[in-house]
């Protein structure tokens, strides 16, 4: 005489077997941005024919926080120093 929980049971152990077997590692493809903290680039708007100049201050993700460039660079633990020209 079967027991009328082992076919729920064994279903379920079914289902999870099959689920991990296909299941596949998921990695975010990281975008490469052309600066870094510490950097000033320079913002140029063609409509209004004017710029702007802007220290990077923090990335994070795709997003870029801006400082400004004549005030003094705060350095924090683990950013990336500058290069020196």
């Amino acid at each position: 005489m079967r027991d009328s929980w082992s076919v729920p049971v064994l279903l379920a152990l079914a289902a999870l077997a099959g689920y991990a077997a296909g299941a596949r590692t998921v990695q975010a493809q990281t975008e490469a941005l052309p600066f870094s903290t510490g950097d000033t680039v320079t913002f140029f708007f063609q409509s209004e024919g004017s710029s702007w100049k802007c220290r990077i201050d923090e990335i994070r993700g795709g997003f870029a926080r801006c400082g400004d460039p004549s005030s003094p660079q705060v350095v924090r633990y683990g950013d990336r120093q500058p290069d020196l020209q």
